[in-house]
């Protein structure tokens, strides 16, 4: 069972902070935007960056705002819980999404939002929450459950539940959070493993 680390050993969510700091920078610095953004007719001429850049591009103040909410409540808990893992998992869900809105979604020209990444950060706690007793247990229970129903939602409806404002219409892209939830589960699930493999070949 995964237990929270002691007061005395608070930790800093360090990736919590540097991701967010940096989408903050992204959207209030001019041209980050237009050099960073998911173009899938520039990644065609061989601008690969953007597949996971395109995560940290936010197209209004109100996108960016749902976005790191979310972000930095999920992630520093884990961060500060010491669950392992958070690092590989951001990284690996920004190149998932890019990819499967790449592959999937050819009409799609421009990507943007770190949403996909964010699904992941929050399926990823509330998978190490399921691990624990008491309440906080059954909130993890109730969040993914939640967070499931939405995503599944948007994939039956083609919608999201969240008007983002902006000055361009909101298309919203829910294989990104379905890529999302498919890396956090992929991620506990070899963790869960490689422990228990580990367990078995440690002498007695």
């Amino acid at each position: 069972m995964q237990t929270p680390a002691p007061a005395a050993r608070l930790t800093i969510p360090v990736w919590t902070l540097l991701i967010a700091g940096t989408a903050v920078a992204v959207y209030t610095v001019s041209g980050l935007r237009e050099a960073l953004i998911y173009d899938r007719e520039l990644i065609a001429h061989g601008e690969w960056w953007r597949l996971v850049t395109g995560n940290l591009v936010h197209h209004s103040g109100r996108h960016l705002g749902y976005d790191l909410l979310a972000f930095l409540v999920a992630g520093a808990l884990i961060e500060i819980r010491r669950l392992p893992g958070f690092a590989v998992l951001c990284l690996a869900s920004g190149i998932a999404v890019g990819a499967v809105i790449y592959l999937l979604e050819p009409g799609m020209r421009y990507y943007g939002g770190l949403s996909g990444v964010v699904t992941a950060v929050v399926v990823y706690l509330c998978l190490w929450g399921l691990t624990e007793t008491g309440w906080w247990r059954w909130l993890c229970a109730g969040v993914l459950t939640l967070t499931t129903v939405k995503v599944w939602f948007e994939l039956a409806m083609g919608r999201s539940f969240l008007d983002t404002g902006g000055e361009h219409p909101f298309i919203p892209a829910p294989l990104s959070h379905a890529a999302g939830i498919a890396n956090a589960v992929l991620l506990f699930a070899t963790i869960k493993i490689l422990a228990r493999v580990t367990t078995r070949e440690r002498p007695a």
